[in-house]
């Protein structure tokens, strides 16, 4: 049995700008910033039907169908934020199950050189 594989080293150029590297230089990063960009993307869009409902609500001038109209759509609100932190919590705990210390660190995948 051979004690040593001598195998042939692989490169892959990354596009640069002006000497600098651009873009992410492994995978595990790039996954790790779609997912805390996805969060954040989510996070806003609940506060923003929060308030948008606040306002329909503050605007119904006492009209029974128009008050059921924001009280569904901040409930909807208030039930997408709690299915967005389950979501989260799940996320960390799938990252702590396969070894990432956290999801929205840099995961770190193999990658060649």
């Amino acid at each position: 049995m051979p004690i040593q594989a001598l195998a042939q080293e692989i490169k892959i150029d990354r596009p640069t700008s002006g000497g600098k590297n651009i873009g992410y230089t492994d995978l595990g990063n790039a996954i790790g910033n779609l997912i805390t960009v996805a969060f954040v993307i989510a996070i806003i869009v609940v506060l923003i039907m929060l308030v948008l409902g606040a306002f329909e609500w503050i605007v119904s001038g006492g009209d029974k169908e128009a008050v059921g109209k924001a009280r569904n759509r901040i409930l909807n609100a208030l039930i997408g934020l709690a299915v967005l932190a389950i979501a989260f919590a799940l996320a960390q705990l799938g990252a702590q199950i396969l070894g990432f210390p956290n999801i929205t660190d840099k995961i770190i995948l193999p990658t060649p050189k």
